[in-house]
C-alpha cells in the first residue's frame, strides 16, 4: 500500500484508540447505549483493530 494512504489510515486509527474508550463512558453515562454482550465485543474489536493500526503511529510534536 502507498505511504500516503497508509499514514493517515494509521493517524486516524491511533487518534481513534484515544478516544473510543471516553467515548464509550459518556454513551454509557447518558444512557445511549447499554451494557450488553453485543456492545462490550464490538467495542473490543473496534478498539483491538485500531490499537493494532494505530501503534506505529508518532504524533508530530511543535
Amino acid at each position: 500500500m502507498s505511504e500516503s494512504v497508509v499514514t493517515p489510515v494509521r493517524a486516524s486509527a491511533f487518534w481513534a484508540t484515544i478516544i473510543l474508550p471516553l467515548l464509550a463512558l459518556v454513551l454509557l453515562g447518558t444512557g445511549i447505549v447499554s451494557i450488553s454482550l453485543v456492545t462490550v465485543a464490538s467495542f473490543v474489536a473496534v478498539y483491538g483493530t485500531c490499537a493494532i493500526a494505530g501503534h506505529n503511529h508518532t504524533p508530530n510534536h511543535l
